[in-house]
């Protein structure tokens, strides 16, 4: 498949059934059963530059091209992959319904609790979008938004609703969209006053499409490691891929893929930092 998606599997990301592939869902997946089928499936969100889908329907952005160049060279050369929202990535891994999660899945006390995060290999930060002729006063915050009444958008499934939140936005005040440019939709039509996601996202729609400012870095979000990640129990195929991005670190060739799809090299403090030291630090 070399990573190609049909409409079928599109629709089939969110509802596969358990009994597919039932040994899958129950038992640990290892590197052999992924060689002798050929393929991993994947679940990956439809986000770029972090991952989604090309227009011809292959794989696209920096983790999902990362994740296929490794597992190639584990002898798994073909990638099926799953489009899910950030909140649906964790349960359809445990179900049985991807064998990874393809995507630059934020790390958080949380969620290093419930599946096994490789070394991060994207680092940013929360930022806000704004449409300057609507905002007499730039926000620099995410808690100056908690301000007034006015409707904020962000990412289904994201990690920034949580923090949008615990800094005093109201949930009934956040109003969440599928994907980044249907945020700026909802913010250059009005719909919201303001959008919440990460940096890089925000940044590669302002490229393509400009209409709205940018506030980065936030103080209640700085840049944290994001990462593919596995099932806790799949420890074997866990720490073969470990070996190949440790290895592409150390050559250079992780920093070089990196900014090919628009992201800065690590801060100097994380550079190089393990998954473990990266949970233990939350």
């Amino acid at each position: 498949m070399n990573g190609k998606i049909s409409r079928r599997a599109v629709l089939a990301g969110l509802s596969l059934p358990l009994l597919v592939r039932p040994s899958f869902a129950q038992s640990a997946v290892t590197l052999d059963q992924l060689k002798s089928a050929g393929v991993i499936r994947v679940g990956l969100v439809n986000q770029p530059p972090y991952s989604g889908l090309n227009p011809d329907g292959t794989i696209g952005g920096f983790v999902p091209t990362l994740v296929q160049q490794i597992m190639a060279k584990l002898g798994v050369p073909n990638i099926e992959p799953y489009v899910a929202t950030y909140g649906e990535l964790i349960p359809g891994l445990q179900a049985g319904r991807w064998q990874m999660i393809a995507a630059a899945f934020r790390l958080t006390k949380e969620r290093c609790a419930q599946v096994a995060f490789t070394d991060p290999v994207t680092f940013d930060g929360g930022a806000i979008g704004y449409v300057a002729a609507d905002t007499p006063t730039v926000p620099k915050t995410i808690k100056e938004l908690a301000a007034g009444d006015a409707m904020i958008g962000v990412l289904q499934g994201s990690y920034l609703i949580k923090l949008a939140i615990d800094q005093g936005i109201p949930e009934n005040r956040l109003s969440q969209f599928p994907n980044n440019p249907a945020i700026i939709d909802g913010l250059t039509t009005g719909r919201v006053a303001a959008a919440i996601s990460t940096n890089a996202a925000l940044r590669q729609l302002q490229t393509q499409r400009g209409g709205f400012d940018i506030v980065y870095p936030l103080s209640e979000d700085p840049p944290v490691g994001s990462a593919p990640a596995f099932s806790s129990g799949d420890t074997e195929l866990h720490a073969a891929f470990q070996t190949e991005l440790r290895a592409l670190h150390k050559s250079g060739e992780l920093t070089a893929m990196a900014q090919k799809f628009g992201f800065d090299p690590p801060p100097a403090d994380l550079d190089g930092i393990t998954a473990d030291a990266a949970c233990g630090a939350l």
